[in-house]
């Protein structure tokens, strides 16, 4: 039996895609794999992280192709292993792609947002043939990264505006709005939807703002003024018509969000498990957003493990439904040695948390 450490942390990393053309690439992503195996950590499988007295654990997140091309072949040569969390609407069917070929070649940006826009497979993503090949080298794990994978509006306060190509939209603009991408529709903060109670804007007042950029031009119009030129006069537009109108968008109830999480959840998890079997009780954070509700939807949806980004330890011993981690940099070996020693230790640990802003990433 396992003596809990007061004192001890064990590393979690967290990578996204390690393919060619990525700020961490194959190259890199050996480099990293080299340091990860000259620190002398045991590397862990998940269901060590309860009796393990010291090591490490290699996560991924999104699932995207480049670990099947890639980065399968970089953690056998360095006799490494990985859990991976997918998002299971983004799985295809298909034979397993050739290794060292790149599948998608768009960037993760590209392909979160078409996949936002379709809801449906995509090519950048592991297909299901890759995932079960995956997991009989041995090698990799599989488990959640939530179902929708979705942002939305979390505040009621307009902070810009759609100007497509010349203003600076995020790419989960369609999972916020329905799919409306009409130019001119206000902005509002974004964040998880498994980690916010939701906000719909006002109908009415969408269709105005849109209506009135129609009007004057479209993107030819932004292009002619400046985006930011545009987004003033949208401004005085909505103080203009909410003067007149004075309606407000809705916010999600509690129960609601509650139902709508649990249900995300519940979807992901029963898709790998039908697909894949075993059991997938494991969930990484979308963006490492949480809170209180986020956990208790877990508790109800039976998951008994949750991965958040925070820059925080994890005690040898103690470690209980939440797991940290830390997202390695494009950097070489000497910073991911350094960020191995500061993660062994919880009194470094939590010291660099602190520092570094990025303590919690509740909300």
């Amino acid at each position: 039996m396992i003596r809990p450490s007061p004192t001890v942390s064990l590393p979690v990393l967290a990578y996204h895609a390690v393919g060619p053309g990525e700020r961490l690439d194959p190259a890199r992503f050996v480099q990293h794999a080299q340091a990860i195996q000259n620190a002398g950590l045991p590397i862990l499988a998940s269901a060590d992280l309860e009796r393990a007295e010291r090591g490490a654990l290699i996560t991924l997140d999104d699932g995207f192709a480049d670990l099947w091309t890639h980065g399968l072949s970089v953690l056998a040569a360095h006799d490494l292993r990985a859990l991976v969390f997918v998002i299971p609407p983004r799985c295809g069917d298909g034979s397993p792609r050739p290794k060292g070929v790149c599948a998608w070649s768009g960037g993760q940006r590209r392909a979160h947002a078409e996949a936002a826009r379709s809801g449906e497979a995509h090519p950048a993503f592991l297909r299901w043939s890759e995932l079960e090949a995956l997991e009989a080298s041995g090698r990799v794990e599989v488990q959640s990264h939530g179902q929708s994978h979705a942002m939305g509006w979390v505040d009621d306060e307009i902070i810009g505006f759609h100007l497509g190509s010349l203003g600076r939209t995020h790419w989960s603009l369609p999972q916020s709005t329905g799919g409306d991408e009409r130019l001119g529709i206000p902005l509002y903060r974004r964040g998880s939807t498994l980690a916010h109670r939701l906000y719909a804007d006002n109908k009415y007042l969408r269709d105005y703002l849109a209506r009135w950029l129609e009007e004057r031009g479209g993107e030819a119009y932004v292009a002619e003024r400046g985006a930011k030129a545009v987004s003033r006069e949208l401004q005085v537009v909505v103080k203009v018509y909410r003067g007149r109108q004075r309606l407000a968008g809705t916010w999600e109830s509690d129960a609601a969000r509650v139902r709508r999480t649990v249900e995300d959840l519940v979807s992901a998890r029963e898709t790998l498990e039908r697909r894949l079997g075993g059991c997938r009780d494991q969930l990484a954070l979308p963006w490492g957003q949480y809170d209180q509700v986020t956990l208790e939807c877990a508790r109800q949806a039976g998951l008994r493990r949750v991965y958040t980004l925070d820059r925080a330890p994890n005690l040898a011993g103690r470690i209980g439904l939440l797991v940290h981690r830390f997202e390695p940099r494009p950097r070489g070996a000497r910073w991911l040695r350094l960020r191995l020693w500061i993660y062994q230790s919880a009194w470094r640990a939590c010291l660099y948390g602190r520092l570094s802003g990025r303590m919690r990433g509740a909300v």
